[in-house]
């Protein structure tokens, strides 16, 4: 015998088949003599900016199949903003969220044409930024202020060595993530090894193979050989930090992150750099930090974490044309 709950179900099932068919049947009836317009709308966005940064656009790059101008629709999501309009203004809120903004030019007759960019809404600081969970530790953490450009650093002692907690952000040299600047202090930037060997602050100096054996020889309790990989030790090294409320490092069974070490790595991917170009990769899966020591004298060490991996890897890559970040030791006095 059916219940009235799988009589309910039945007339659920029955309505929306009838309403598909129904929306075949209009849709045929309605759009058969449909055109299709020329172009698509112009416009761009970049992969990030902070609260309150406001946007303007003329609307271009459509036209009707007598190469007339066409209207044009901007839809803002989950803003819910909308405008019928050539010349568009997004000003983006105080919501740590991605925003899609879609442009359709229209015209009686015509499918519509669109185009969708994303924005993703940051905000820098460490009260309430979009980074969190990088929070002092009392007793063991302090500050360290680069001279050059008053940046502060959150830095911990890790055996003998006083490490930044946080990856370079020094822009005299070096490349935002996806070439947007907002992100360098919350981010870091990304350093050719040419760069990244005279990068670091007066003091304070580029880490070392040896640098990475001895704070792994702290969560490990021997000090491995710094010449291979470090058998369990990625999730000592990993920070469990959000970046807009979002993990950064994806949950994956074998990966303990415990952050033993404080050094708080998170995963940025890596860029390539040909020429004028710099290709952003891999965010989410990779951390990778170039070392001071040299393969040849075109290469170079670096030092990367793995999102499904519980094992800190060692690479090399060209000097010129890889991209990683970079972290700053000195001696702890």
């Amino acid at each position: 015998m059916r219940t009235i709950m799988d009589i309910k179900k039945y007339i659920l099932l029955a309505s929306a088949v009838l309403a598909l068919c129904c929306a075949v049947s209009c849709k045929d009836d309605d759009t058969d003599s449909f055109s299709y317009l020329t172009g698509a709308p112009e416009f761009s966005l970049p992969k990030y900016a902070e609260v309150g940064d406001t946007f303007s656009f003329i609307a271009s790059g459509v036209t009707d199949d007598d190469g007339k101008e066409v209207d044009y629709y901007w839809y803002a999501s989950p803003l819910s903003i909308r405008d019928t309009t050539k010349a568009f203004t997004l000003t983006l809120p105080d919501t740590l969220c991605t925003v899609s903004l879609t442009c359709a030019g229209f015209a009686e007759g015509y499918y519509n044409s669109s185009t969708t960019h994303s924005v993703t809404i940051v905000r820098t600081g460490r009260q309430n930024g979009s980074l969190s969970g990088l929070d002092a530790v009392e007793g063991r953490d302090f500050f360290f202020t680069d001279p050059r450009d008053g940046h502060s650093y959150l830095c911990t002692t890790v055996g003998s060595k006083d490490w930044f907690r946080e990856n370079l952000a020094y822009k005299g040299s070096g490349s935002a993530l996806d070439n947007c600047e907002n992100v360098s202090d919350i981010f870091g930037r990304f350093y050719t090894w040419n760069e990244a060997v005279s990068a670091c602050p007066d003091g304070w100096r580029l880490c070392t193979l040896d640098d990475w054996a001895d704070a792994a020889s702290a969560a490990l309790g021997s000090r491995p050989d710094p010449s291979v990989r470090f058998l369990s030790a990625a999730g000592a090294f990993m920070g469990d930090l959000k970046f807009n409320g979002t993990k950064m490092w994806e949950y994956w069974p074998d990966v303990k992150i415990t952050d033993k070490l404080g050094l708080s790595m998170i995963p940025l991917g890596y860029a390539s750099k040909m020429e004028s170009r710099i290709d952003f990769k891999s965010m989410y899966d990779y951390a990778a930090f170039w070392t001071a020591n040299e393969k040849d004298a075109d290469q170079a060490f670096y030092r990367y974490l793995y999102d499904e991996s519980p094992d800190v890897f060692i690479g090399y890559s060209s000097k010129k044309s890889f991209a990683a970040n970079v972290r700053c030791v000195r001696n702890h006095e």
